[in-house]
């Protein structure tokens, strides 16, 4: 698959996924809910990333990545249009709902067709590739869509982004179809046994642990803003998201810092380390030192995710649908229960005991990793 489309597709897919999220405060006020309850237009939307991915993975076990792709692009353009132009908070609700059962299509059918076409020795590079688009999406979502809420309307953000994805369609459709996977019956047990291979339940635990603590600290940081600057914009909260470029500079260096520290284990680590500690400066109530807890948390963030993601795949072999359908699943179920979850303590205990939360379960996430089985470096940066 060309580079541009890919890119393309996966940042828009992360428009769509993150968009949303400055606009928690706005959406709130407009349609006259609880902060938990607006959060809910992420758990929608995150709680069928939960649970599709592993049905995709078998689906990707006899259909083309390319074919899945068509569907689930064409699906998702149609639901992010009829979401800007919906009436009422439980309309908002079902289409984020609708966008989560599509995005896991997209996202596993992305994933398997880069490892389809990829070497082993090559995978880290190239799953690092994909994880720094996935960031530009994250970011430029919740940048381009509160600056779209303060200076022009944020219905006009989802028709543009709904529109672009259906002028993917046409490109995908010239793209030659990967042989589907050879059909097998797909069982509790077969799924099982991907779930345990080569140790990676810990990768994929330590994931879940993961997900839960980002979502959990950046659905609530667009009311923490608010209580630090009650006046900010939505543009200002966006802004706040910026650490993510960090989190592109993780994902591009993860190679070399695996080659630096001599093998995988340490490199996850260094970087979950690096995502707890950074949870401490984000007690202090002053916005400067929240924007910058953000950009050391992103970096160990997504330093942890580009790697954990090339390492299930490395090993993957004939079983690659399975394998990053697990991986997405155990992923978003993390941050189906993070997107809400804190809600409850932020609502019951404040932000003191939403951190305090999330890092614990980030603690849990850390004892997982570390207990991976070592894999050494594969050679020089860079390989």
């Amino acid at each position: 698959m060309p580079a541009p489309l890919t890119l393309a597709i996966t940042v828009l897919a992360y428009f769509v996924l993150y968009g949303p999220q400055p606009l928690l405060p706005r959406l709130a006020d407009a349609f006259g809910v609880t902060e938990s309850q607006t959060a809910l237009l992420m758990t929608a939307t995150l709680l069928p990333l939960g649970v599709a991915p592993i049905a995709y993975g078998a689906v990707l076990a006899r259909v083309s990545s390319r074919q899945v792709l068509i569907v689930g692009v064409g699906a998702l353009g149609l639901a992010t249009i009829l979401f800007a132009l919906a009436e009422a908070f439980t309309v908002l609700l079902a289409l984020r709902l609708a966008q989560g059962l599509v995005l896991p299509a997209v996202l596993t059918a992305m994933m398997t067709a880069l490892s389809e076409r990829t070497q082993p020795r090559r995978m880290q590079r190239v799953m690092s590739a994909y994880i720094a688009s996935t960031i530009l999406g994250g970011l430029g979502g919740r940048l381009l869509s509160g600056a779209f809420a303060t200076y022009l309307d944020w219905t006009a953000f989802f028709i543009a982004t709904g529109a672009a994805l259906l002028l993917t369609l046409p490109f995908l459709w010239r793209v030659p179809a990967a042989p589907a996977g050879a059909a097998r019956d797909i069982s509790a047990a077969s799924i099982v046994a991907v779930w345990l291979r080569h140790g990676n339940w810990r990768i994929y635990a330590g994931i879940f642990c993961l997900f839960f603590v980002f979502v959990g600290l950046l659905n609530f940081l667009p009311f923490r803003v608010r209580t630090l600057h009650p006046g900010a914009s939505e543009f200002l909260i966006g802004l706040v998201y910026s650490g993510y470029v960090m989190g592109i500079v993780a994902a591009l260096a993860a190679n070399r810092v695996i080659a630096v520290l001599g093998s995988t284990r340490r490199a996850l680590a260094s970087g979950y380390v690096l995502y707890v500690a950074a949870l401490v400066p984000a007690l202090i109530p002053h916005l400067p030192t929240l924007f910058a807890s953000v950009f050391l948390f992103c970096l160990g963030m997504f330093l942890v995710h580009a790697i954990a993601s090339a390492t299930v795949n490395e090993t993957a072999g004939e079983q690659r649908g399975m394998v990053n359908g697990l991986y997405v699943s155990a992923y978003y179920t993390g941050g189906v229960l993070g997107s809400y979850l804190p809600g409850l303590v932020y609502e019951g205990g404040g932000w003191t005991a939403t951190i305090a939360v999330l890092g614990l379960v980030g603690l849990v996430g850390l004892g997982l990793t570390t207990s991976y089985r070592d894999r050494p470096a594969h050679g020089p940066p860079g390989q």
